[in-house]
């Protein structure tokens, strides 16, 4: 005999992807118990009686490695008493209710197929074996075990559809029926009176209790409220019949009913537009949304599934702070817009970035030769990425400093190159090379920032503007051999190849100076 401690886990959520995970939990539990005595219909019914749950669905345990697994009646009971040993006699109990969607946790029988897995796995990862025998010992158990994986896939799918499409697990309410919750239940109501064109009217909303009706003349009237000391809430009185007329117009459905029921489909296809939202409402449950639930219901569902970029944006200040403390020596500058401030507002408009390491790693091995570009961003804060990126002994890319900036104007550009110096101890450019396109601003702002730095072009940026009217491949050949040339006379000797075809050809192309 060896006695347990059965700690029964209620009162949170269940986390499906990208892992299975239960949190903000209320503990119920059994000290001492004796596991002779222990039985599948008892902890059900412990759940049910003493923690308010309406029906169980799944009873789910916690091994020792942290895994979760379904027990699925008295077998599973007894495969977990076989797991109880020292180190592990404290078993977490969860379950899932009948109004949940399923949790695709193993079956506890296949416990020690689940670890053997894992060991497979690593042992793959590291060698090269081929299989054995051994493999196939099991075959019928293994192809039960792949049966009930397909099948509660198929259960999970098949209700989430439901729950889309038709909302079918919100079509009927049942008297005794529990929630987590006041804010569950009310969340429940407005998803009936979406599934059954209905528009319930609340009548009773507190801490404790809510009570609906329907309009004048209908008999539907439903009382849900707490039972006693339990955290749960459930239907104390129904009556769910109904003699009212679809509403077209439903009051009772608000834009967080819409965004849960258009959760799903919105983070599978972020660019389905608002007045498909609408139409799908009036083809599935007959009801006229307006443009602004629909539209407050879209950008809900997006900051959550993105973040708020108004919220990041407040957060960057002590993102700076963070990045100082851990990397101190880094140079990390947050300009805000002048007008906002005179306003009393602090708006973003610029950001600088260019960490101890990257400095000083540039200026102890890296050679005299720096690249600055830019390119949009394209998110929902749009704006510039500037940035500085130098060649190491391998000619590999190495970052040196990089900025976010509103525009790719002179202005934002004399403001990276000044940051640049800084960091960098650049003097007036004397000694370092830099090589660009001819990025709007950025040639003037060399000019004034860093006079004495020798400034070049990309071959490769020349070669798409001037091929654009001299494509053949001879001229291309040409021009590269003019890159290549170390000296002026041997450049000078390309050019008058380059002129033998054609003279404006080399116009054109000493439009970009050497």
């Amino acid at each position: 005999m060896v006695n347990l401690d059965l700690i029964f886990n209620y009162g949170g959520e269940w986390t499906r992807e990208p892992q299975v995970k239960y949190t903000k939990k209320l503990l119920h539990i059994w000290e001492g118990y004796d596991s002779d005595h222990l039985s599948f219909i008892d902890i059900v019914n412990e759940f049910c009686t003493k923690l308010c749950f309406g029906g169980v669905q799944q009873l789910i345990v916690s091994a020792h490695s942290g895994r979760y697994y379904k027990i699925d009646g008295d077998s599973g009971i007894k495969k977990l008493l076989g797991m109880v040993c020292s180190d592990y006699n404290v078993v977490d109990i969860f379950v899932v209710e009948d109004c949940e969607l399923a949790v695709n946790v193993p079956d506890i029988l296949h416990y020690g197929e689940d670890e053997l897995d894992d060991v497979a796995l690593d042992h793959e990862a590291a060698t090269d074996c081929s299989s054995t025998d051994g493999e196939f010992d099991n075959e019928a158990e293994s192809d039960s075990s792949d049966n009930d994986s397909e099948e509660l896939e198929f259960i999970s799918t098949q209700r989430s559809m439901s729950i889309i499409e038709q909302l079918l697990d919100y079509k009927e309410l049942d008297k005794n029926m529990s929630f987590k919750d006041i804010s569950e239940a009310r969340k429940c109501l407005k998803l009936y009176a979406m599934a059954n064109k209905k528009e319930i009217v609340l009548k009773k909303s507190d801490t404790r209790r809510l009570r609906y009706k329907c309009q004048v003349g209908c008999p539907f009237v439903c009382l849900i409220s707490k039972d006693g000391d339990c955290p749960r809430v459930r239907v104390k009185t129904l009556n769910p019949n109904h003699n009212c007329f679809i509403a077209y117009d439903n009051s009772t459905i608000d834009y967080f009913t819409i965004a849960y029921y258009f959760k799903r489909k919105l983070q599978d296809n972020p660019k389905y537009k608002v007045k498909e939202m609408r139409a799908d409402l009036r083809v599935a449950f007959e009801f006229n949304a307006s443009h602004g639930k629909c539209k407050r219901a879209k950008t809900l569902i997006l900051n959550k599934l993105h973040g708020s970029f108004k919220d990041e944006y407040n957060k960057l200040e002590g993102y700076v702070n963070e990045l100082k403390i851990s990397n101190p020596g880094s140079d990390i500058i947050i300009n805000l817009l002048k007008d906002a401030l005179l306003e009393g507002k602090r708006k973003f408009l610029r950001m600088y970035i260019c960490f101890h390491a990257m400095k000083m790693g540039f200026k102890e091995g890296m050679r005299p030769f720096i690249g600055p570009d830019g390119a949009f961003l394209k998110g929902i804060a749009k704006g510039q990425l500037l940035v500085a990126v130098g060649v190491d002994s391998m000619n590999h890319f190495y970052p040196i400093a990089w900025a976010i900036g509103d525009k790719k104007t002179k202005r934002t550009w004399d403001w990276f190159l000044e940051m640049l110096k800084m960091s960098l101890e650049l003097n007036m450019g004397e000694g370092y090379t830099f090589i660009s396109d001819m990025q709007k601003g950025l040639v003037e702002a060399m000019k004034t920032i860093l006079p004495d730095a020798n400034h070049r072009y990309c071959v490769r940026y020349i070669e798409a503007n001037w091929c654009k009217r001299w494509r053949s491949g001879k001229m291309k050949k040409l021009l590269w051999w003019s890159a290549w040339c170390t000296y002026e006379e041997d450049f000078d000797d390309q050019l008058k190849k380059i002129g033998h075809m054609d003279e404006n050809a080399v116009k054109d192309l000493l439009h970009y100076p050497p």
